[in-house]
């Protein structure tokens, strides 16, 4: 239950800090990149009668959502499989980098504007999140790991 805790702290803080940045740079560049993090649109239509309120809280609970699942796996994968325990970092690195490659589908499927699919900033920009997310999602873990095992040890 634990790595469970863990997995909700993780995902909260490391997609808020994703979530956190791409918002200054759609901000200050105008690129709809916090838009197309957030954006489920060609899942759903909003409905006229729901404040838009609403629906922001919700992608925004989705993408944390997204987020703490993504850990769960990460934290599933180095403490159960005694392979991966040696290799938190690369796995830590292939899930993040995994999560970037969303970029693609989630530009091409979007209905509303977001960024163009080959838009080289852009990328960078989505990339540098998910640098984000793999130090938020590795360092904290590994803090909370370590911190767990300690209070474990007493």
């Amino acid at each position: 239950m634990r790595y469970l805790y863990i997995a909700l702290f993780v995902g909260l803080i490391s997609s808020t800090a994703m979530s956190l940045y791409l918002y200054i740079i759609e901000t200050f560049t105008g690129k709809q990149l916090y838009t197309l993090l957030l954006n489920i649109d060609f899942i759903y239509t909003p409905s006229e009668t729901v404040p838009e309120n609403f629906y922001l809280a919700f992608e925004y609970a989705l993408h944390v959502i997204v987020a703490t699942v993504i850990v769960t796996f990460y934290l599933y994968l180095i403490t159960k499989k005694e392979s991966f325990w040696n290799k938190r970092m690369e796995i830590a690195a292939i899930l993040s980098f995994m999560a970037f490659l969303t970029y693609f589908p989630l530009t091409i499927l979007a209905v509303t504007k977001t960024p163009n699919a080959f838009d080289i900033m852009a990328i960078f920009d989505w990339f540098i999140a998910h640098v984000i997310f793999f130090f938020m999602m590795y360092y904290i873990s590994e803090w909370l790991l370590v911190r767990n095992h300690s209070k474990q040890d007493h």
